[in-house]
């Protein structure tokens, strides 16, 4: 493919050359439009030559780089017509014709075909008639270029010269190309796609010849104006012909463009002439009105639209061998849509047999051979299917396989039997047979059989357009014979398949059983983590915020926990975990500021193959073969966002990640994994001062939720407390503790800086002394645990009277 930068190099020569004929017309006529719009449409033409294609490249870059040269001059010569004829422009025009034409051949010493048997001669691969083209540019180039550059060494050269050498390179460069097109054109006659190519190119610079000597004889331009844009023309088809994708398509074209040629030039060229030699009244016209002229412009342009209708049928007639098999091979396809099989195929061998000259002095028709059981079917003349008992060479099947198209040709094949012995046999059953070329026909699993047409009388090769028929062809009668395949043992496998049905949907029901059990489990644990956030959730602030992720888990987004010291971040988090989509999947935690993530140490141990030590964290530290953080997040065995697949990932302290980790997870989190993430500051403070990574902020966005302290929560802590020493008590005794009026009022004005932690760790103490079933106010003096005094004024009294609110909002009656 073509480098960008090969692009500025060539709109800058073109750019440059427009600029010089704008200069030089004094900053008027086309100049402008050739500045401005030649660079856009060599853009154009070079993505067209350097587009990706969709199967599989058999264009050579060298051709696609000579394509691309040869674009860049034939705009240069463009670029130096829209300015007046002077030394400077002629000897740039002539450059960028110079530069086409060897360009247009060495793109087709480049053609490469599609393989199979044949390969390309080394003589067509020679750049001799691209050097020998350049011998007359040199001199067309050099001319004008010492004239405009040093005049005084010119002087005593006739003004003549340069349109004589520009006249002569054109002309020798248009015939060198031509014989250089046929020289390929014999010699690589019977590769597939480069025939076409060269056959295209070779009409439509014979065509450009033609129309390029005419328009000079009628007096269109000066011999010396038109012929270096005919040879650029010319130059230009020759190069898009070899690096078109579509060999087929190149044919079409041509059949329309010679067509339209054909038909439209001749009118075209007789107005011309007409207008130039009205005003002399070499046409009878002296004295007649302008109008006469006008009249004879519109009947030419009224005959070129008549051309462009009456293309089309010309165009027909162009195709190869008159377009008979190309319409039997589309006759062929559409009978084999028949849904009947056997209905088909006659319908397809019959269309084939009408092309063919079946039947006229004992030509063999077309037929079917199949490899399984073997036969030979054929159709006689009134439309009836015959079967024979017939076998196909093995190695025919193998070399069709490898084939363009897997056709085989006998031309292609008689090329190269005096170098493959093993195609002699091959050609003698062929010949027996009076067959001209062998399809496979496959199905989904490989050859099933062969579609062998009669040669007949056939004066040309095949070309790609009609392989590539025969192709649709057999591809349809292979589905038609796995169709019929198919009905013949229908029966049994529908049997085995309801059977199969069966068993597969008692399968299906068991794994859904086993699903659901999963996900209730799963869902089981969520609720158990979140009950201490569900428990006691009376005040305002608890209301708000588990509202507050309910709503977010149930959008499904990444969420943030900002957290206070002591608070239980994993109860809120199952919260938002229950409410997602995926609820039903697991909850993964991670403690970000554990020595190794939860899970590594056990897995590493294991995948050295040694016992897990009683401190894992400790072992992997202090080992030699430590892994990096990020790889442990890598690995598929031990990662947390494996082990979170389908359910949430929870993150304690993502802050205390290392970097790259935090990057990691913000880059590389799936989309069926839920992300909860728990920091002590806002995300914007944290990636403000380095400790949180810029992707996982960005992944993060403003989605945060501040959990409330204790001391926010006043209405809850009577019910938190009583609800810690239920469990305690539960676990200690059997039986849950109580708490006395006292002792509550204690609890109630503490402000709990530690939150959850702290209360949980008092509450425990407090029961550990406590000899009875209800905690006192000696068992939290005990425990060293004692209500702040009361403030008497100030500051102070504010803070006691806020306290004693916080006693009237947890107990009413207190």
């Amino acid at each position: 493919m073509l480098r960008r930068r090969s692009f500025w190099i060539a709109a800058a020569a073109v750019a440059y050359t427009a600029f010089a004929a704008l200069r030089a017309s004094g900053g008027h006529g086309p100049a402008w439009l050739a500045l401005l719009g030649l660079p856009v449409l060599l853009a154009l033409g070079l993505r067209w030559v350097e587009r990706p294609p969709r199967g599989e490249d058999r264009i050579e870059p060298a051709a696609r780089r000579a394509a691309a040269v040869c674009l860049t001059g034939a705009a240069m010569l463009a670029a130096a017509r829209s300015g007046p004829a002077g030394l400077a422009l002629i000897a740039l025009g002539n450059l960028g014709a110079a530069a086409a034409a060897m360009a247009a051949l060495v793109g087709l010493a480049r053609i490469a075909g599609l393989g199979g048997l044949l390969e390309p001669p080394p003589s067509t691969r020679r750049l001799d008639a691209a050097a020998f083209a350049s011998l007359f540019w040199t001199v067309a180039v050099a001319l004008p270029a010492v004239s405009a550059v040093a005049p005084e060494r010119a002087a005593d050269l006739d003004p003549l010269l340069v349109h004589y050498a520009t006249s002569a390179a054109s002309l020798g460069s248009l015939t060198v190309t031509l014989v250089a097109i046929a020289r390929v054109r014999i010699a690589r006659r019977l590769e597939l796609g480069v025939a076409d190519r060269v056959e295209a190119a070779l009409l439509l610079t014979a065509t450009a010849l033609a129309v390029g000597l005419a328009a000079a004889f009628v007096g269109v331009a000066p011999p010396e104006s038109i012929l270096p844009v005919t040879s650029a023309v010319a130059a230009v088809c020759v190069a898009l012909c070899t690096v078109a994708a579509d060999a087929a398509q190149v044919s079409r074209a041509l059949r329309g463009t010679l067509a339209v040629a054909t038909l439209a030039t001749p009118p075209a060229l007789l107005a011309v002439y007409a207008v130039h030699q009205a005003p002399r009244g070499d046409l009878g016209l002296r004295g007649a009105p302008q109008s006469s002229v006008g009249v004879a412009v519109f009947g030419a342009c009224a005959l070129c639209a008549l051309a462009g209708l009456a293309a089309p049928v010309l165009a027909r007639r162009f195709a190869p061998e008159g377009a008979r098999w190309l319409g039997a091979f589309d006759a062929a396809t559409r009978a084999a849509m028949n849904p009947e099989p056997e209905a088909a195929l006659e319908a397809a061998l019959s269309a084939l047999r009408e092309a063919s000259d079946a039947g006229v002095a004992g030509q063999a028709p077309p037929a079917l051979y199949l490899l399984s059981p073997p036969e030979r079917v054929t159709v006689d003349r009134a439309g009836y299917a015959h079967t024979e008992p017939a076998e196909v060479p093995a190695r025919l099947i193998e070399l069709a396989q490898i084939e363009p198209e897997r056709v085989l040709r006998v031309e292609a094949a008689e090329a190269v039997e005096v170098r493959r012995p093993e195609v002699r046999p091959l050609l003698a059953w062929l010949a027996e047979r009076d067959v001209g070329v062998v399809a496979l026909v496959n199905d989904a699993e490989g050859p099933i059989g062969a579609l062998a047409i009669p040669r007949a009388r056939r004066a040309s090769p095949m070309t790609l357009e009609e392989v590539s028929g025969l192709r649709a062809v057999a591809d349809r009668l292979g589905a038609v014979i796995a169709v019929s395949a198919m009905l013949s043992g229908s029966r049994g496998r529908e049997v085995a398949a309801r059977r199969e049905a069966e068993e597969r949907a008692r399968e299906v029901s068991r794994l859904e059983r086993a699903v659901a059990q999963g996900a209730g489990r799963f869902r089981a644990i969520a609720a158990l983590l979140a009950r201490p956030a569900r428990a006691a959730a009376y005040s305002p602030a608890a209301r708000a915020a588990l509202e507050q992720l309910e709503r977010l888990g149930v959008a499904g987004g990444p969420v943030t926990l900002l957290t206070a010291p002591g608070i239980d971040a994993v109860a809120w988090g199952a919260v938002v975990h229950l409410t997602s989509p995926r609820a039903g999947g697991p909850l993964a935690i991670v403690d970000g500021a554990a020595p190794v993530p939860e899970g590594f140490a056990q897995a590493f141990a294991q995948a050295r193959g040694a016992a897990p030590a009683r401190d894992e964290a400790a072992a992997i530290e202090g080992s030699a073969e430590t892994p990096s953080a990020l790889a442990l997040w890598r690995d598929p065995d031990s990662s947390p966002i494996e082990a979170a697949r389908g359910g949430t990932l929870l993150v304690l302290d993502a802050q205390a990640l290392p970097s790259e980790v935090q990057s990691y997870l913000g880059a590389a989190l799936p989309d069926d994994v839920g992300l909860v993430v728990a920091v002590p500051q806002t995300v914007d403070a944290l990636a403000a001062t380095g400790q949180l990574s810029e992707r996982l902020a960005d992944r993060l966005g403003d989605r945060a939720v501040a959990l409330p302290s204790l001391s926010s929560r006043a209405e809850d802590l009577r019910a938190l407390a009583l609800d810690h020493l239920a469990r305690i008590g539960v676990r200690l005794r059997g039986r849950p503790f109580g708490l006395d009026l006292r002792a509550l009022q204690a609890v109630l004005d503490h402000p709990w800086p530690g939150n959850d932690a702290e209360m949980g760790a008092v509450l425990l103490r407090a029961a550990l002394v406590a000899k009875g079933d209800v905690i006192g106010e000696k068992d939290l003096a005990a425990i060293g645990f004692a209500p702040p005094p009361e403030p008497a004024s100030g500051a102070d009294s504010a803070r006691g009277e806020a306290r004693r609110a916080r006693r009237r909002r947890a107990d009413p009656r207190g």
